[in-house]
């Protein structure tokens, strides 16, 4: 894993841009939402990017035709967040518990305990595991018929 400085507006950037297509494609709108566009974090740049992208793809699949999906960053004096919020269909409550499961839970190296997972919980995995390499935690919170948010909090590192 290689930390370096990162603008957070560049990555949020890199992201949407790599998932513009399918957004098109499902009618769903992509924009970002920064506290401060001048952010920056400290990270492995290519996991982030595919941390990231995953909580898009994942709102992207569950969202409506005419949807958004949304990407934001803030900071508090401890921590950096990124989340990712849809407009769609929200996750069902057992779904929801699946999920809390799956990040409470140590990695999942072991292919079988993958096999016959839903795609999106394969990619919400590797996001977890992005999190705990950089030392922080994911979260998800649903409302069904309203949307979902998927959060990944990140240690904050000094400049």
């Amino acid at each position: 894993m290689i930390k370096e400085e990162i603008r957070v507006k560049e990555l949020i950037a890199e992201c949407l841009e790599t998932k513009d297509t399918e957004a098109r494609e499902r009618d769903v709108v992509l924009e970002e939402d920064l506290a401060d566009p001048a952010a920056t974090m400290r990270g492995d740049r290519r996991l982030l990017r595919t941390a990231i992208g995953n909580m898009i793809d994942a709102s992207i699949k569950r969202n409506r035709p005419g949807g958004k999906v949304t990407v934001g960053h803030s900071r508090d004096n401890v921590r950096e967040t990124i989340v990712v919020s849809g407009s769609g269909e929200g996750i069902p409550y057992e779904e929801l518990r699946s999920l809390y499961d799956l990040f409470s839970r140590g990695s999942m190296r072991d292919p079988d305990a993958i096999e016959g997972m839903d795609s999106r919980l394969v990619n919400l995995t590797i996001v977890r595991d992005v999190a705990d390499l950089h030392g922080g935690r994911v979260g998800v919170r649903s409302v069904p018929g309203e949307g979902a948010a998927f959060s990944m909090h990140l240690p904050r590192y000094a400049a």
